[in-house]
């Protein structure tokens, strides 16, 4: 199958499958969302995300897999595929640019970062299915649990770092810094390992999510 026939189906199904999910979103929810409504919106998105999708030829649908990998992303873990494909295109686009040798058969969009530190660099990030800066030391681990717990994975995000952030805030405020006082601890709030990409007083309020905790756990081959 050519990458040309490969980028048309990715086109047509990127199309289609969002389309569906909106209006039967519509047709649940009894109009709350107008149907036409719904149908611009899963449009709009399939369109923008198949050609974007089609160009970078990020499906390998010579594979079982790559099919798999297609169909999950526009249906179960669509929620994701839509929020990652939004923000991330917004954000990234100031730090690199999309690469076709980084996605191309890899089941995502990745941008290249444009220089050699800072975000994009030393500081990689995963949104859905677009990243940036490549896979790193566990982002296709994101990739993945974006693709098990689908709808689900945003909202348990969120969760785990409210969780996280109120666990560093009330620590700081009640206890860490009358020890930082009293010279038992060099800082009042928790700090993350060294190998945390992310530092400082958020630093542990990142590491310690439990998807991070299981990304720096396993790591990428």
């Amino acid at each position: 199958m050519s990458k040309f026939v490969q980028g048309v189906i990715t086109l047509i199904f990127s199309l289609v499958f969002p389309i569906v999910a909106w209006l039967v979103l519509s047709a649940v929810t009894h109009g709350a969302i107008p149907p036409l409504i719904a149908l611009a919106i899963g449009g709009g998105f399939g369109l923008l995300y198949g050609l974007e999708a089609a160009v970078l030829n990020i499906y390998d649908l010579e594979s079982v897999l790559g099919w798999f990998e297609m169909i999950v992303d526009l249906s179960w873990s669509l929620p994701n595929t839509m929020f990652g494909f939004v923000v991330g295109n917004i954000i990234y686009i100031f730090f690199g640019s999309p690469s076709r040798p980084d996605s191309e058969g890899q089941a995502w969009i990745s941008f290249s970062p444009r220089s050699s530190g800072g975000f994009g660099s030393k500081v990689l990030q995963t949104l859905g299915t677009v990243n940036l800066g490549g896979a790193g030391q566990h982002e296709r681990q994101h990739l993945l649990q974006a693709r098990i717990l689908g709808p689900f994975y945003i909202p348990f995000v969120v969760a785990s770092y409210i969780v996280t952030g109120t666990i560093q805030i009330v620590w700081t405020l009640v206890f860490g810094w009358w020890l930082a006082l009293i010279g038992a601890r060099n800082k009042a709030w928790f700090e993350p390992p060294s190998v945390s990409a992310v530092g400082g007083f958020f630093g542990w309020i990142y590491f310690a999510t439990p998807l991070e905790l299981l990304g720096y756990g396993l790591g990428n081959p």
